[in-house]
């Protein structure tokens, strides 16, 4: 445990000897605070002038505001993680230094364990953007504790899911701007088929003429991508969440999702080592 702390210090501290630290985080407090000036005024003229927005009265402010606020935050800091991730493995690799890291007293899990908190780390300063910004949002509004810290948990589980994607790319890729490339490409296409997945109709595409046998084998497949498509990407078991509606499969798909990638993150040492 103690192996796993000293890799985690180090690799948290370059964070901040280098300037991602000092972007990432900076980049988040612009986006997320301009993002939630724009929302809170916006929803503040709704509550003076439902009419005007279409509303027949005061609509929820959780359902309205916080809970695509969230998400919105969970998504940029989804984007954001390949800028955390890119160097954990990858620049050991390029800097040479790989080997001399792997060939230290220290076991798979102490390395990836150590980096991933490092990431973590990382992941709750950005958080303390948003909390900053929640504080100030209670200052005006009331808002039921269990939506916030849900809300503020969806965030978390988020971006650790795509910290171990990012990982996992980190461990099989040369350089860091391969690394931070990949991330970045995969969240992207992942974010983009979710989107898409929402518009596929739910009916087999079969035409009717077609034999039975064979609209079901289509209809069959059909099924099956359409329910990968629409609940793989990362963002897809947020919004619920975010109003403070926790179900058991939303949790489970995060920890699976992160343990999966940490797994391919041991394996891929594993083959290097083997290789080596």
């Amino acid at each position: 445990m103690s192996s796993t702390w000293a890799v985690c210090k180090r690799e948290f501290k370059a964070y901040f000897l280098t300037p991602i630290g000092y972007v990432v985080v900076g980049l988040i407090a612009i986006i997320a605070g301009m993002s939630f000036s724009i929302s809170f005024i916006t929803h503040a003229d709704i509550t003076q002038n439902p009419s005007l927005y279409s509303y027949t009265a005061v609509p929820d402010f959780e359902e309205t505001f916080l809970s695509p606020y969230l998400v919105f935050c969970g998504t940029l800091i989804m984007f954001l993680t390949p800028l955390i991730t890119m160097r954990l493995l990858a620049e050991e690799r390029n800097r040479g230094t790989i080997e001399f890291l792997l060939t230290q007293p220290l076991r798979d899990r102490e390395i990836i364990f150590g980096k991933f908190l490092a990431a973590l780390g990382m992941l709750g300063t950005m958080l303390l953007v948003v909390v900053v910004n929640l504080f100030i949002m209670g200052y005006f509004v009331r808002v039921e504790p269990p939506v916030l810290i849900f809300g503020l948990l969806t965030v978390f589980l988020m971006g650790a899911s795509c910290i171990s994607l990012g990982l996992f790319v980190s461990s099989v890729t040369k350089t860091q701007i391969m690394s931070g490339t990949v991330t970045f490409g995969v969240t992207l296409i992942l974010f983009i088929l979710g989107n898409l997945g929402e518009d596929m109709p739910e009916a087999n595409p079969a035409p009717e003429g077609w034999p039975d046998t064979l609209r079901s084998v289509i209809g069959f497949f059909y099924t099956l991508a359409r329910g990968l498509i629409v609940e793989l990407p990362v963002d897809a078991h947020a919004r619920e969440m975010a109003l403070g509606i926790v179900q058991p499969v939303d949790i489970a798909y995060y920890v699976l999702f992160s343990a999966f990638f940490i797994f391919l993150t041991f394996r891929a040492l594993e083959s290097r080592n083997w290789r080596g």
